[in-house]
């Protein structure tokens, strides 16, 4: 394709997770990569709930769950005790209460195989040479494999070429911070570990970190640790003994048995100064890179290619204007600082070695440990369902505790009828925006209010908003004229949503709510008049299955 609608740099997990959402919604996509095929041996393994979701409206989640492996605790120890264990099975808002762990390179054949069935190739051992960019399209400048050139002509292009991007060092865009002064060690191995396979362990001592990770198959592990020195403070190379001798820093009795290739590397924490220049975008590790502590650096850049894809498509497709993709800089950057941040404390926490303030570090985790909430706040954070747009541009609103800009909860829902619980996310669309109307009885003041928006969303907005109701009052079913689908929550799982009396919620295509509010028609009106383009509604992509 020298004329596609998106071009995407780089087939690591943010570009293919972008190409399958912009695939999903009807967007011609070219992807190239520098490399002719996955690196195997990269730093990447956890999945998180948030991520998992994503992947789940990509339609590779399952496959994901079936071949990682399930890992529930977090525990941070120091000077050879458990200090603070968090427990991903408090999350009792989404259907992945858990990490998985799986190699990165695995994640990226999933997704591969899923563009593959779908006719979206990759392009290998193609490189992005040179990028100039008009109002109305960019031109790209590859090498191809056989040494040639080429020119592609794409309306936009997204680097996703990881942490020295060539889109990002084309664009002049700065990638400022710094790098850490310890340098890292990892290999995969197979391990005699006393630990329950559903725990992954950080530990901390005076001679540094040792991280292990349980990944799929009989006793294999990920370890990353903080190169070993020797007496004269120059680093030793990695070796199957050097491993086993740096493992004392667990303070667990365990033997490894057999390791694979090591790897080392160091760490920074940057971030670009900005996300976009005109019709260019970057995104994933391109955008911004982090210590690994509490394995958020993968499940970011998802969340950018989610973001991003949705709001291209809508542009695309006509029924969002061009100033939606504003909303990127504005949403994400944001959300990756906070990551930067967050993971650098963290880390630098566990590297205090001989540092005095390590005691009072102990103090703080145990504090954490003894405190429920702390952990479950924890819990939301690694996970990452907590990550909020609010107070940005386009998201509006406060009903209860929820805010425009939150990601919408998923609770299981029971409707007293079928007897099969299903997930509210599953009910929503992943394609456009839902209008969920949230009531906890009847009330013939909201019947109207249903009416007219169901006449509204028809005559304005055709195909572009669907509209849900959610209840517990079967009788509310009874009254709404239009044909409407609802929700039954007889179980009261939902409560949140309407605990504070009839709300509305604008949802986005990737959950977030938009607006959040009472179900005011004319409130309703004038944020889908501001979020959506009229003309553009009849005309829309629809998904590939």
């Amino acid at each position: 394709m020298p004329h596609p609608q998106v071009l995407i740099v780089g087939a690591g997990p943010t570009g293919l997770a972008l190409a399958a959402q912009l695939t999903r919604l009807g967007v011609d996509t070219r992807v190239i990569d520098k490399h002719a095929a996955p690196l195997e041996l990269t730093k990447s393994a956890a999945l998180h709930a948030r991520t998992l979701e994503h992947l789940r409206d990509l339609g590779v989640a399952d496959r994901i769950l079936a071949e990682g492996q399930r890992v529930d605790v977090l525990t941070l120890r120091t000077s050879h005790r458990d200090r603070l264990s968090v427990d991903f099975r408090v999350l009792d808002d989404t259907a992945y209460p858990h990490l998985v762990d799986i190699p990165q390179y695995r994640t990226e054949q999933i997704l591969i195989d899923h563009l593959t069935r779908h006719g979206v190739p990759l392009h290998r051992s193609t490189t992005l040479v040179g990028l100039t960019s008009t109002d109305t399209e960019v031109t790209a400048t590859l090498t191809t494999p056989d040494g040639g050139t080429e020119t592609v002509t794409p309306q936009w292009v997204v680097g996703c070429d990881g942490a020295h991007s060539t889109v990002r060092d084309l664009l002049g865009v700065d990638f400022d911070g710094t790098t850490y002064s310890d340098p890292w060690v990892l290999c995969d191995a197979v391990v005699d570990w006393p630990l329950p396979r559903n725990e992954m362990t950080f530990s901390s001592d005076g001679s540094g970190t040792y991280g292990v990770f349980p990944l799929p198959g009989r006793r294999r592990f990920r370890l990353a640790y903080t190169q070993t020195s020797d007496a004269t403070g120059r680093l030793v190379p990695p070796t199957h003994s050097d491993a086993q001798a740096a493992l004392s820093r667990t303070g667990i009795p365990a033997t490894i048995e057999s390791t694979d290739q090591f790897w080392t590397f160091n760490l920074a924490r940057k971030q670009a100064a900005s996300y976009r220049a005109g019709r260019v975008f970057l995104a994933g590790d391109a955008a911004h890179v982090h210590t690994p502590f509490g394995g958020q650096g993968l499940n970011l850049g998802v969340a950018d290619a989610i973001n991003l894809g949705w709001k291209l498509a809508a542009v695309i497709a006509g029924w969002a204007p061009t100033a939606l993709l504003d909303s990127y800089q504005a949403e994400r950057h944001r959300i990756g600082r906070q990551v930067v941040r967050f993971t650098h404390l963290g880390a630098a926490a566990m590297l205090l070695r001989g540092d005095p303030r390590r005691h009072l570090r102990d103090l703080v985790l145990s504090g954490l440990q003894a405190s429920m909430p702390a952990r479950q706040l924890l819990a939301h954070r690694l996970s990452q369902l907590a990550h909020s747009y609010r107070g940005t541009a386009g998201v509006t609103g406060r009903r209860g505790g929820l805010h425009g800009g939150d990601r919408l909860p998923d609770p299981t829902l029971f409707d007293g009828i079928t007897h099969q619980p299903q997930r509210l996310h599953d009910q929503l669309a992943t394609d456009r925006h839902t209008l969920l109307l949230a009531a906890p009885k009847p009330d013939p003041a909201l019947t109207t209010q249903i009416n007219r928006l169901v006449d509204t969303l028809a005559r304005r907005w055709p195909g572009a908003v669907e509209l849900r109701l959610l209840t517990p009052a079967w009788q509310l079913t009874q009254t709404v004229r239009a044909p409407v689908p609802v929700l039954l929550d007889r179980g009261r799982s939902a409560q949140k949503l309407y605990d504070a009396g009839a709300a509305a919620f604008v949802i986005r295509p990737d959950r977030h709510i938009g607006y959040a509010g009472p179900p005011e028609p004319n409130r309703i009106e004038r944020y889908l008049s501001a979020a959506l383009s009229r003309a553009g509604a009849a005309h829309r992509t629809h998904p590939v299955g």
